[in-house]
């Protein structure tokens, strides 16, 4: 495959190696992402380095935004939506010269484009596309401010969807979001205070503080969200939920709403459903490789009932549908049940519950098995009706994967029997339970050996460590000292004499002791070895499963 002159560069620097370079290409050919896009991603090269590198190859001068203070002359030049998606930023007028910061000066169809639109000539300067993006976020919060009087004298609730459309609350509402698509956040958060309203990212599991708003933009921010996402913008008490799509360089995105009355307003949650989410093979989702194999042994089981278990957020149906794309042949029939479906899968009959009218994971559970199918995914377990159906399914012949709510796998043994699961016939069908976490991953680009915290040596007792890889804070991690997160995944396979003590009676104590015998990782022994292996700490590990999990 021929090599771009950016790779090329950057093997010549010294940045990049041969190896790395191949596989960055053959996920290129793959998703189409920029190259240097997918170098920063996998944590191949700083982007500091990346910048320099195409400085050089697009004979552009390099120019640092944050140490800018952008013209409002040139600023006006442009709409601000127009700048944000072609990723520049006009920052200084001379005569008839524009200089413009941008993500791809060596763009000549851009710059015409800058040219006809702002009649000046223009003198391109290379910057980091996140900088540009964080600069006109602000500079849009900070043109939103002196407008906010107006925009709360504004059309009551009912009316207010009729003037939207000529306030700075929309382009806001619209930068947030890119915002957060940017930062690769799962959820976007509005929350309402006294004087404030706080607009939130969910960040590789964790919550960043984005922007503090004036508590007047508050009322129209959260009407635009609301109208996209068809919810009564006049009802500010009750709970809705709604969701949208959303369009964001060329992909688009599903973005699911949530809102509810609180005491100072109403907040507002927005999960946002990449579509890449569904590429993401069992290779790919971090599994160890005894794990991976008992997992891969346990999904080729031709019948039985495999649950996989985690709080909200976890990546369980990113788990499943990464089962059902590794199972999945032409010969077979594959159904799903899910609430809502999360991604389109090609091949498979997806089925949406609707408990409005009457369809529950049950009724379409008991539907499902009319059309005869091999393979059923069950979205959620909620209920003793559900569980009895799939179990049932799973003795008659067909192979269910199923979520469950359960703090790991052995407790997801006493979960179900809570529920009211027959003994006798979860004994007979259970073929294996999942539990999983996400951890982030160290920043490889800051990561240096440090000592053990003290709560980390608690937590692992005397199988923990000296050392562990620690990042430092740079800004590839926005200064975290993580970047990115991986799975930890505890997998229990009940054999025969397990099988055969929960169908007399045996209680998870019981189940534990014996799977410990057999060699049975939890998780917490899965995140030690994560931990040795550098690729999280032992902090994250507390953070995420608690001291006494």
């Amino acid at each position: 495959m021929p090599r771009p002159k950016l790779g090329e560069l950057l093997l010549r620097l010294g940045y990049l190696t041969e190896e790395q370079l191949q596989g960055a290409l053959e996920e290129q050919a793959r998703t189409g992402d920029l190259l240097g896009q997918i170098l920063l991603r996998r944590g191949y090269v700083r982007e500091e380095d990346l910048v320099r590198a195409l400085a050089d190859q697009q004979k552009a001068p390099l120019v640092r935004v944050g140490e800018l203070s952008p013209d409002p002359k040139a600023l006006a030049l442009l709409d601000p939506r127009f700048a944000r998606e072609k990723r520049v930023l006009p920052f200084r007028v001379e005569g008839n010269r524009l200089h413009v910061a941008m993500a791809h000066p060596s763009d000549l169809a851009l710059l015409d484009e800058l040219r006809f639109l702002t009649g000046k000539e223009i003198q391109p300067y290379l910057a980091p596309d996140r900088e540009i993006l964080e600069a006109l976020d602000r500079l849009l919060a900070e043109e939103a401010r002196p407008r906010r009087a107006e925009e709360a004298q504004a059309s009551p609730p009912a009316e207010m969807d009729l003037t939207l459309e000529a306030m700075p609350s929309v382009r806001l509402a619209q930068a947030l979001l890119e915002r957060a698509i940017a930062l690769l956040a799962s959820d976007l958060h509005l929350d309402p205070g006294e004087t404030q309203l706080v607009v939130r990212a969910r960040v590789d599991g964790v919550m960043q503080e984005l922007e503090r708003l004036p508590k007047d933009l508050e009322a129209p921010l959260s009407a635009r969200y609301k109208v996209l996402a068809g919810m009564d913008i006049a009802e500010r008490r009750r709970p809705q939920d709604g969701h949208f799509s959303f369009a964001f360089e060329g992909k688009r995105y599903e973005v699911r709403v949530a809102s509810v009355g609180s005491l100072h307003g109403e907040k507002l949650t927005l999960r946002i459903i990449y579509p890449t989410g569904v590429r993401l093979g069992l290779l790919e989702l971090g599994m160890l490789p005894e794990e991976l194999a008992l997992f891969q042994r346990l999904i080729r089981r031709p019948h039985g009932i495999l649950f996989v278990t985690g709080p909200t957020g976890s990546g369980k149906t990113t788990t499943l549908y990464a089962a059902l794309e590794q199972l999945y042949t032409k010969d077979k029939t594959f159904v799903t049940i899910e609430d809502p479906v999360e991604f389109p899968l090609e091949g498979v009959v997806q089925i949406p519950v609707q408990p409005k009218i009457g369809l529950t994971f049950a009724e379409a559970l008991r539907s499902v098995l009319r059309l005869d199918p091999d393979v059923i995914l069950v979205g959620e377990v909620r209920d003793g009706e559900t569980l009895d159906t799939a179990l049932r399914a799973a003795l008659t012949g067909h192979l269910v994967l199923a979520t469950l709510h359960a703090n790991d796998a052995l407790a997801a043994v006493t979960r179900l029997l809570e529920m009211g699961a027959e003994r006798h016939l979860l004994a007979s069908t259970l073929i294996g339970t999942v539990a999983q976490r996400l951890v982030r991953r160290v920043c490889p680009q800051c990561a240096r050996p440090a000592p053990l915290s003290e709560e980390a040596r608690l937590f692992f007792g005397t199988e923990a460590p000296e050392e562990e890889l620690r990042g430092e804070g740079c800004p590839y991690c926005r200064g975290t000292g993580y970047r990115g997160r991986v799975g930890l995944y505890e997998v229990y396979a009940p054999d025969r004499e397990a099988l055969y003590q929960l169908g007399q009676g045996a209680g998870e104590g019981d189940l534990r002791q014996l799977a410990a015998l057999r060699g049975h990782r939890d998780l917490r022994q899965v995140g030690l070895l994560q931990v040795r292996a550098g690729t999280t700490t032992g902090e994250e590990l507390l953070r995420v499963l608690g001291l006494w999990e």
